[in-house]
């Protein structure tokens, strides 16, 4: 089933200057699984309704992550660490690493950071409160996650600032794998865990690479290199995710003055506010899968080894699971959003995600009395994260 004669869903342009929202939509409409041959990209299927695309994350079987998890111009080249690292495997494998690092992302360990996001929320604002115009993004809502979370991603406080502006770099690249300043920023991280690694296995504490490292020396098929690449790629989801729903979340607030007030007032549950603004912003638009074997998704016949691309920013879009899904309404439920993705490939960070992001607003509402947007935000040109470069605002605190 053909597209209809819309703009390319890998038009960088789309998601920096256009409306993507209106795009999907006639997708959701016209054609739920359509088939686009766009140019210099290879072909893909791309599933904008909920149903159908929570079937495509959750049938491992039928759908696979081990040839990449986003959509590349050519996905034909190999992606590192495919079938390999737990993001990019399937069970069994995805399993057996995911349990090596599963006790440290549990409801109760993502708890245990609350007073240290308490602590670093405090300190960042206290940066920006009376002090003029800031860009929100890189004064904030950027250097926020890692400042956090660098203990459990094996990361020394004297390294935090490096080691975020890598992990920025990298997702800023993650369609160009040959793109120098990702190369670079892949090399940097690769040579400081290596050292990491080693450390860890003298003198193990309690994070994400002393738990890989165990788990090796208890016969875990999985090499350093392996290790890196899974750190790397936690440190990049953790980062990136807060950072979004910061920034969307913030500038959706300011669009919404009533759904604000009704958050700076207590009359809507912090919980919910969370989940509503995480289905606002989605911070990843789509993930990928490829078809196992011929098979059947709807009414339609999608062929072996070709890429389906589940575009997540839609499904949260979606008007037959969603309520008035086009409006922000902090106190929506059910709020079944897909933001953290779905079946076996669930965020394994979306607890510690959601403290981080529950504190900062609890923190800001508390300190802050008045947010004014003094600038045009600046959206990336992106088609796999749903992201804010920059966003003008002025906080006061009377």
């Amino acid at each position: 089933m053909g597209a209809p004669a819309i703009t390319r869903l890998t038009d960088p342009h789309l998601y920096s200057h256009g409306d993507p929202h209106a795009v999907w939509a006639r997708l959701r409409r016209e054609c739920p699984v359509s088939w686009h041959d766009e140019p210099d990209h290879d072909p893909f299927w791309a599933v904008t309704t909920y149903d159908e695309g929570l079937e495509v994350l959750s049938d491992w079987k039928r759908f696979s992550s081990a040839n990449g998890t986003f959509l590349r111009p050519n996905l034909s080249d190999p992606y590192p660490g495919a079938g390999v690292m737990m993001t990019l495997s399937d069970p069994p494998r995805h399993d057996v690493l995911r349990k090596a690092a599963a006790a440290l992302f549990t409801p109760k360990a993502a708890a245990g950071f609350r007073a240290r996001a308490a602590e670093v929320s405090r300190s960042l604002l206290r940066g920006v409160i009376d002090a003029g115009p800031h860009d929100f993004v890189n004064d904030v809502s950027a250097p926020y996650p890692m400042q956090v979370i660098a203990g459990l991603l094996g990361v020394a406080g004297e390294d935090v600032e490096r080691m975020a502006g890598y992990a920025e770099a990298a997702v800023g690249n993650i369609v160009d794998l040959d793109g120098t300043a990702a190369q670079q920023a892949h090399h940097e991280v690769l040579a400081y865990y290596a050292e990491v690694i080693e450390e860890r296995r003298a003198r193990p504490t309690n994070d994400v690479v002393s738990a890989f490292v165990l788990a090796q020396a208890d016969g875990l098929d999985i090499t350093d290199d392996e290790i890196i690449l899974t750190c790397d790629n936690l440190a990049v989801a953790a980062g990136e995710t807060t950072r979004q729903v910061l920034a969307g979340g913030l500038l959706a607030l300011l669009a919404n003055p009533a759904e604000l007030a009704a958050l700076r007032s207590g009359a809507v549950s912090l919980r919910s506010v969370n989940e509503e603004l995480v289905r606002w912003t989605t911070p990843v638009n789509h993930l990928m899968r490829t078809a196992v074997a011929d098979t059947l998704l709807g009414d339609v016949e999608i062929k072996a080894g070709q890429a389906v691309s589940v575009w997540l920013s839609s499904l949260n879009r979606d008007e037959n699971v969603f309520d008035r899904p086009m409006e922000l309404q902090l106190n929506r439920n059910p709020n079944r959003h897909v933001s953290f993705g779905g079946g076996r490939h669930f965020c394994i960070g979306a607890p510690l995600a959601r403290v981080m992001i529950g504190v900062f607003l609890e923190e800001t509402m508390r300190s802050v009395a008045r947010i004014e947007q003094v600038g045009e935000p600046r959206r990336a040109p992106s088609y796999v994260t749903n992201s804010l470069e920059s966003l003008p605002l002025a906080f006061s605190s009377q």
